[in-house]
């Protein structure tokens, strides 16, 4: 297999496009920041799978440069798809989603006859996420870090009595918006800690035997009392449903008001979930006790070669709330963990849709 790569230098010693033109083989185009990581283990496992197969890199989506290596590709392995693609995808075979969310594809300009499939395997690593966001946060660690290595400062109250206690998670009420893989690996770590814990989903069912106290509709419907009842009666509240117009805002100034003071609010879905504007005032105001923030309203578009990103996450100054934010650049599932998973899922579901077998994961048409 040839090696091309990233033409930001995220990759070194890699070149977008095909090498010398193009020999013949299988043509993958695989778009996707994360995967150049694990570069030499995709291509290894997509020589495994389909012999002969070459990969073309983009580490960003730039749909002209995109364009130029997909006229000629079976397989396109992205997170975005745009209807400025479809004229170059008379050769494809699969539109293979490096993620779960398929939420940037626009799967109406697709092609008849593409297969489209999603892989997954972070919701382990998003629940690690979670948990050590939660517990640093309930239990004041950043403050405790700062005061001891800036000032010496014991801040603790067993050293200073005017200081709260830790708060831990032992029949603190945990409330989930979404309850698939991720909201279940992230049950489970709550749980096995002593938490309570409750969900509403947009169809009021959640797997059986969760263990959960109680579950409904997101919209009350059902009469279990939809969100309203569950932030007002969660400790935290974990965001990771998809986002979709009956989801996009769904917390609100009205809806944050009724969680209870010093309540932490968790967002790994998707940063429009929640009402930017809202959210901040209400950890701006005290109200809300912190929120673990791994999702934002802003992306960067992009960066100059061996530069690092840089851009402001939303439009309010979320600096300025300190330590009531713990905020990571939607980083909690890239671990070596998911990415090599999700590079077996990308080799056997290119074998698969070239041999004109059921793709692993399909997303419906």
């Amino acid at each position: 297999m040839r090696h091309h790569a990233p033409e930001d230098g995220l990759t070194s010693g890699l070149t977008s496009g095909w090498p010398g033109g193009h020999d013949g083989g299988v043509r993958v185009v695989v778009v996707d920041p994360n995967l150049p990581l694990v570069a030499a283990e995709l291509e290894a496992a997509l020589a495994a799978a389909v012999p002969g197969s070459t990969v073309a890199w983009h580490p960003r989506f730039d749909a002209a440069a995109v364009a130029v290596d997909l006229r000629d590709a079976e397989v396109l392995v992205a997170s975005r798809y745009t209807a400025a693609l479809a004229p170059h995808s008379g050769a494809l075979r699969l539109l293979q989603c490096p993620a779960a969310g398929v939420d940037g594809l626009d799967l109406a300009a697709l092609p008849a006859g593409v297969g489209v499939a999603r892989t997954g395997h972070h919701e382990l690593a998003v629940a690690e996420h979670v948990l050590a966001g939660v517990v640093a946060l309930r239990r004041r660690l950043r403050e405790q870090d700062d005061a001891l290595r800036g000032t010496g400062t014991w801040a603790s109250p067993t050293y200073d009595a005017s200081l709260p206690l830790p708060l831990g998670l032992a029949g603190a009420s945990v409330g989930f918006v979404g309850f698939g893989a991720i909201g279940g690996a992230c049950w489970r770590a709550f749980e096995a800690l002593g938490a309570l814990g409750a969900a509403v989903t947009g169809s009021g069912r959640v797997a059986p035997g969760s263990g959960l106290g109680w579950s409904g509709r997101t919209d009350g419907s059902d009469g279990a009392g939809g969100l309203d009842r569950l932030v007002s009666e969660s400790d935290v509240l974990v965001l990771c449903a998809p986002l979709v117009p009956a989801t996009k805002g769904l917390l609100d100034a009205r809806v944050l008001a009724l969680a209870p003071r010093g309540a932490v609010v968790v967002n790994v879905a998707r940063g429009p979930l929640a009402d930017e504007d809202a959210l901040f005032e209400a950890l701006a105001g005290g109200h809300l006790g912190g929120a673990v923030l791994d999702v934002w309203w802003s992306y960067p578009r992009g960066s100059a070669a061996g530069t690092t990103a840089v851009g402001a996450p939303g439009r309010r100054d979320w600096a300025s709330l300190g330590g009531r934010v713990l905020a990571s650049p939607h980083s909690s599932a890239v671990t070596r963990q998911v990415l090599l998973a999700r590079v077996a899922d990308v080799a056997e579901n290119a074998r698969r849709a070239l041999a004109g077998e059921a793709l692993l994961n399909p997303v419906p048409r």
